[in-house]
């Protein structure tokens, strides 16, 4: 044991060194043993406290485990003393809590205080937010919750943004894995035969969500809708509730694939049309990186999003071992068709996933991982090059976020944002723009109120990994006419 402590501690020394950050995933929400289990721990401390129990005094377990009881004084105090002992004995950086919309708001507002003094430093904290179990809708206290969290500084992941370039829900099966396309592989546009009858309104209603996701969720934020409207983003439903829902860029994750449910690979192998080149499966996968490194909030990255990870299709690998976790450092192999995933999760989908895995047409090349990879480390430097990409608060994304091409003359393929950085502390250019073409085609836009401005393609692009910004895209200076190529993200800058 004390061995695995020196271990973790120069592990997190060296990241230090390198210039790293250390994030650490933490599980308070339950613990996978109780009662008389030889593997149960906190219940040889006081029985019965530290888990939730329901009116028969039986131990809640919507988590799929025990879930323990946050709200009672002790288990809150294991779980701040617990973080603290990490942020301050072993320097972790920042916290992703598992499942917090299970534990009280006011609990996890205590911790972030206390943390943030005991290691005299602000100490992040991003969370699922999601609302489900016996504590949903407040039932049992005000939660740490998507809805609840506004305005407490902690940041909760936004499915918004997510569902709608994927495509579908985390909770698809069957054909729906493939009728349901999302704004980077097809809705509409490029349509895969599976007989979903989306029109070009369900792909304009997509555009709407990802501008949601763009512009960091703000409550308050106004978008000029498909149809016409001017709506604060809290005025647009998502699935029942508010599809804007945050007080402060701070308080929103923005991601496409995590490590529930299936990579971002896998996903578009059931939604793209199987005659996608092995190249255009590449393009997709960085359109649905570069709307992340574009929204303002915390972009999220799951490891491998860079190399076409896929994960043979697997949609819960939490206990599939290597085999299908597998991350390849030589940049050789992205671990697709190897073999169909374990039955209990995906055994209601093998007659889909089966013909998948054993299409080679799928399964990219070096080439393919190689360019993928070099692409993401372009789109990491564009966001890294000015803090227009990272405005610091809701007034700011208010007042210098701008969305061109909206309403309902819209081209529905193209999203376009500016960003003002006049005065902007470490915006590095006067104005920018940002153009995601998620089209097979190239498409042009006239932007009347960016015309006669001398435009140029940002740095990056120049001698980047994509060579369709500096080779195929244009700008005309007395029209405001942009072309933006195929499948492609685009930025100007005006210094």
């Amino acid at each position: 044991g004390a061995r695995r402590i020196v271990e973790f501690r120069q592990m997190v020394m060296a990241l230090h060194q390198a210039g790293l950050r250390v994030g650490m995933d933490v599980v308070y929400n339950h613990t996978s043993a109780s009662g008389q289990s030889d593997k149960a721990v906190l219940d040889r401390i006081v029985p019965g406290y530290y888990h939730r129990l329901d009116a028969g005094g039986s131990i809640e377990r919507s988590t799929c485990c025990e879930n323990t009881a946050t709200e009672n004084l002790m288990m809150g105090k294991l779980m701040i003393d617990s973080v603290t002992t990490w942020a301050t004995q072993y320097r972790i950086d920042s916290f992703r809590f598992d499942l917090m919309a299970h534990q009280p708001r006011a609990v996890m507002e205590q911790l972030k205080k206390s943390v943030d003094q005991a290691a005299g430093r602000e100490v992040q904290l991003i969370g699922e937010g999601w609302n489900f179990g016996e504590v949903a809708n407040g039932a049992r206290f005000v939660q740490a919750s998507q809805l609840s969290l506004n305005g407490s500084g902690i940041a909760t992941f936004s499915d918004r943004a997510r569902d709608h370039v994927r495509g579908g829900g985390p909770f698809d099966g069957g054909q729906s894995l493939v009728r349901n396309q999302g704004y980077i592989n097809g809705l509409w546009y490029d349509d895969n035969g599976s007989g979903a009858g989306k029109a070009k309104t369900d792909l304009m209603w997509s555009a709407d969500m990802v501008k949601v996701g763009l512009a960091g969720s703000i409550r308050d934020y106004t978008l000029t809708t498909h149809w016409d409207a001017t709506l604060r983003l809290d005025q647009l439903d998502y699935n029942g509730q508010p599809a804007g829902y945050v007080s402060s860029p701070a308080e929103v994750v923005n991601y496409v694939e995590n490590h529930d449910n299936q990579t971002l690979f896998d996903i578009n192998a059931y939604k793209l049309p199987t005659a996608t080149s092995k190249e255009d499966r590449a393009r997709v996968q960085m359109l649905g990186a570069a709307i992340n490194a574009f929204s303002q909030g915390i972009a999220y990255y799951h490891a491998g999003i860079d190399t076409l990870r896929s994960k043979s299709m697997d949609r819960n690998s939490y206990n599939s071992g290597d085999w299908f976790n597998r991350l390849d450092w030589s940049y050789a192999d992205n671990n697709f068709g190897v073999g169909a995933p374990p039955q209990a999760d995906n055994g209601d989908n093998w007659a889909l996933i089966k013909p998948l895995l054993a299409n080679a047409a799928i399964k990219p090349g070096a080439g393919e991982i190689g360019w993928t990879r070099d692409a993401f480390r372009d789109l990491l430097a564009i966001r890294a090059s000015s803090t227009l990409f990272r405005l610091r608060t809701a007034e700011d994304v208010k007042a210098r976020l701008a969305f061109r091409n909206t309403g309902s003359a819209q081209v529905p393929t193209v999203l376009a944002g500016h960003l003002d950085g006049n005065g902007y502390r470490g915006a590095n250019f006067r104005e920018l723009l940002y153009f995601v073409n998620v089209d097979k085609q190239p498409q042009a836009l006239v932007l009347d109120a960016d015309k006669g401005k001398a435009w140029r393609l940002h740095p990056v692009h120049v001698a980047g990994a994509d060579r369709r910004p500096a080779n195929d895209a244009s700008y005309e200076p007395a029209s405001g006419r942009f072309v933006i190529p195929p499948r492609s993200a685009v930025v100007y800058v005006l210094d």
